[in-house]
């Protein structure tokens, strides 16, 4: 049964906040990658911003995170691709790779950052800090919103997570995702065209992963790495 109480309502509005939070910096920093490397068509189009409603997709950036919040699985999204224009690149093939990968990279460096905030908040709350935290993390709101620091720490635990989680998402190797566009680029030419075949049925590919939860792969590290960082700071 799905909980719709407050607390629930809380967290649910969190975790899409902070989806549409990081598919933000991941399109902005694919925009702002490819300007420094000579291609201005994404900041022309004033992609090189936070704001989500330049990013929204509305099935990968509303439909599909409300879904997974509300069935309780891994939480995932996606935004308008930020278009680049390979030919406009100084050096075509290495500033391509640097391109595709800024938008992982981005969404690494943010969780990294909620992890270090979320480690300093706990040494601070000690041992009920810690214990509300890893609440949060396995999802059982009802417990971890008697304490007074549930907001902030269950936001703070939804950055972590959730952005490192779509930085290693997003390198799964299925075009269009970022992973598939990195294994296009160093596949041998041949496969490449034949691997790039399935470019059209991408998400639906990866909405098929999530079905058979597939995604608990990816989850599972990322997973362990921030709740390793709530052991060991509190």
């Amino acid at each position: 049964m799905i909980e719709t109480g407050p607390n629930a309502l809380f967290a649910g509005a969190i975790q899409l906040l902070v989806i549409l939070l990081a598919i933000s910096v991941h399109e902005a920093a694919h925009a702002w990658s490819a300007l420094r490397a000579g291609d201005p068509t994404g900041a022309d189009l004033g992609r090189i911003t936070l704001n989500p409603v330049r990013h929204i997709d509305l099935l990968g950036s509303i439909i599909v995170p409300a879904l997974l919040v509300f069935a309780g699985g891994p939480v995932f999204g996606w935004a308008k691709p930020t278009p680049i224009r390979v030919s406009k690149l100084r050096n075509p093939e290495t500033d391509h790779l640097r391109v595709v990968l800024a938008g992982p990279i981005s969404n690494l460096l943010v969780g990294g950052v909620a992890l270090l905030a979320l480690s300093a908040a706990i040494a601070l709350l000690g041992s009920a800090g810690a214990e509300t935290a890893s609440l949060c993390l396995v999802g059982d709101i009802e417990n971890a919103a008697q304490s007074a620091h549930f907001p902030l720490l269950y936001t703070l635990v939804q950055f972590a997570f959730l952005n490192g989680f779509l930085s290693v998402f997003n390198m799964v190797p299925v075009p269009p995702l970022d992973g598939g566009q990195v294994a296009l680029q160093l596949l041998p030419r041949s496969w490449a065209l034949r691997y790039s075949r399935i470019q059209p049925y991408g998400f639906m590919i990866v909405l098929a992963l999530a079905a058979f939860n597939v995604l608990s792969i990816i989850v599972l590290p990322v997973y362990l790495v921030v709740l390793l960082v709530i052991q060991v700071s509190g």
